[in-house]
């Protein structure tokens, strides 16, 4: 499988990453493109993928990443265009929906747009996708195999994408502030700050492999640590006084203003 990345920014490095340490595929089958020359081949470098242009990109490749920010991709449309009709075109351009790339695209063009966020990086993303693309079935199921591998692949109604955008994309920066903020407490109390950090983190992950594997309800996780008058429910009763459920439903509803 061969993957042509436009655009090399930080989330399609991520998702170059991704694929490359978690996804089984080899750097040589990807090849990036970007308008920054020198820029690219020191990103390329590092990643010990290839660089090349855009057409380079495309043409080569059965998986396209149109990763550039949402003002480049007519231009990026005119310039490629002709050489996407049969592959699997991915747009991680936030904003541009698959109704404007139909507009733009020549016939023949298949296209998902999704949404990433940056754990793909270390297998562990999620890719938010529109369900009104136009892959035809054997390529989705490629598509989903292939990103499969790093992410959680999930399908929303056109409608749902931003706002699924924003519960995967956005609140990574959220729990690295619980992290902080767990670790902080640690070291308030006496512990270093690296242990602290492991502690936290591990269990952060734990927790969420833990709900994910078992589908049990996480109000029922809860309750299974809380023992009657035990010290786990005091400090869950002190984070429903402090109002941090009320605090994170506003932190998204901040957002979607």
């Amino acid at each position: 499988m061969k993957i042509g990345i436009i655009g090399l920014g930080s989330m399609s490095s991520a998702i170059a990453k991704g694929l490359i340490a978690h996804g089984g595929i080899a750097p040589e089958n990807i090849t990036a493109s970007a308008r920054n020359r020198a820029r690219l081949e020191s990103k390329c470098s590092e990643l010990g993928i290839k660089a090349g242009t855009s057409a380079e990109a495309a043409e080569s490749s059965d998986i396209v990443i149109i990763g550039v920010i949402p003002g480049q991709v007519e231009a990026v449309a005119r310039e490629i265009g002709h050489l996407l009709p049969d592959k699997i075109t991915v747009s991680i351009a936030y904003g541009v929906s698959h109704e404007r790339y139909m507009e733009i695209l020549p016939e023949g063009c298949n296209v998902i747009c999704t949404v990433p966020n940056t754990p793909v990086e270390v297998g562990k993303g999620v890719f938010v996708c529109s369900n009104d693309h136009s892959l035809t079935k054997e390529q989705f199921d490629v598509f989903k195999d292939v990103f499969g591998r790093i992410s959680l692949v999930e399908l929303l109604s056109p409608e749902l994408l931003d706002l699924g955008g924003i519960v995967a994309g956005s609140t990574p920066a959220f729990m690295d502030m619980v992290i902080e903020a767990l670790s902080d407490a640690a070291v308030l109390h006496g512990m270093p700050r690296d242990t602290s950090y492991r502690l936290v983190e591990k269990m952060m992950e734990g927790t969420a492999a833990y709900a994910m594997e078992s589908g049990t309800h996480p109000a029922a996780l809860k309750d299974g640590v809380c023992s009657p008058g035990g010290a786990t429910i005091k400090g869950v009763a002190s984070l429903e006084e402090s109002g941090m459920r009320g605090a994170f439903i506003k932190a998204i509803a901040a957002i979607m203003k």
